[in-house]
């Protein structure tokens, strides 16, 4: 797998999301974002969504993991709101902050 295949996956993976929710951005980071993948390396990713608000940790996860299992790649997903993402308030934001923003 390329970094064109995680591209197409991740455009997939926001489409089946925005059937449920309203995605601001997605936020690739981790060995992907920096070229260091290799070929069994997991798609790490931040969905930052105004429509997590109110939800608890467990909600979210639902909705990105039923998102993955819809397009079957080893995606894994946090899902932040705005404010968070801004905040820094969460580990995976700071993590992120640098990544690559593949959907705005």
């Amino acid at each position: 797998m390329g970094k064109r295949d995680v591209v197409r996956i991740l455009q997939k993976f926001r489409l089946v999301l925005e059937k449920k929710i309203r995605v601001e951005r997605i936020v690739l980071f981790g060995s992907w974002a920096k070229g260091m993948a290799w070929e069994a390396s997991d798609i790490d990713v931040v969905v930052i969504s105004a429509d997590f608000r109110g939800k608890d940790h467990w909600l979210r996860s639902k909705l990105l993991g039923s998102a993955v299992y819809n397009v079957f790649a080893p995606i894994q997903a946090v899902a932040v709101t705005p404010e968070e993402w801004d905040a820094k308030t969460m580990t995976i934001c700071e993590l992120a902050q640098n990544g690559e923003i593949l959907a705005a």
